[in-house]
């Protein structure tokens, strides 16, 4: 019995590794992390039971 043609097996393992290498590429790409909650610039009034504004914030989004 002879073995299967050198150059046919190479293929086939190398059809192997870049299919395994696109699909924990694929899976790194979808895993990512998650960007934090997107910030809202502008004015923010704290109040209290009564109604009375307590605090004012003022907030800038830095790029």
């Amino acid at each position: 019995m002879t073995s299967p043609n050198p150059s046919r097996r190479l293929k086939v393992r190398l059809a192997v590794v870049l299919t395994l290498a696109i699909v924990a590429a694929v899976v790194a790409w979808r895993s990512a992390p998650v960007r934090g909650p997107v910030c809202t610039a502008g004015r923010h009034e704290e109040r209290d039971a009564s109604g009375k504004v307590v605090r004012i914030t003022h907030t800038e989004c830095v790029r």
